[in-house]
């Protein structure tokens, strides 16, 4: 399996640019016949986000984001970072969560499990962490997602 690796300068809240940047670096990759692409964490919204993470529209535009990149996997699977909101009653409202997306599909989502809670790193004050964990089949090969720390 040939995966590229696309280590992006993120502009925290630059969607369009960062998607820009992605999408570029999805096509790149594609002409250069990589099955998967592997972006950093919360790429999609730049890190760290810090309070951005509490506007509503913060969020959706990650979400549009990840819908672009959706589209864009079709021939290629894409492995971004983003933030989730949490379903749950109980706990933060949002993960620090790993998209695989597909085909056009999101086939997993992994949450960060071990969040910082250091200097500019405080994460738990946003996110909730992962309680499970998953694998994702992908071209034959089981794939388990991972976070940072």
């Amino acid at each position: 399996m040939k995966i590229a690796l696309a280590q992006l300068n993120y502009h925290i809240g630059n969607f369009e640019g960062n998607l820009q940047k992605m999408l570029a670096a999805v096509e790149s990759a594609k002409t250069q016949g990589a099955d998967l692409i592997c972006f950093g964490e919360l790429a999609v919204c730049g890190y760290p986000p810090r309070d951005f993470l509490e506007f509503d529209d913060f969020i959706q535009k990650s979400y549009e984001s990840i819908k672009a990149l959706r589209h864009a996997s079709r021939g290629i699977g894409i492995v971004v970072g983003a933030p989730t909101r949490n379903p749950f009653l109980e706990g933060k409202d949002l993960y620090n969560s790993a998209y695989f997306l597909y085909g056009g599909q999101t086939i997993g989502i992994q949450h960060k499990a071990l969040l910082p809670t250091y200097d500019i790193f405080d994460e738990y004050r946003y996110f909730e962490p992962a309680k499970e964990f998953h694998t994702v089949e992908f071209k034959g090969k089981k794939i388990a997602l991972s976070v940072c720390e």
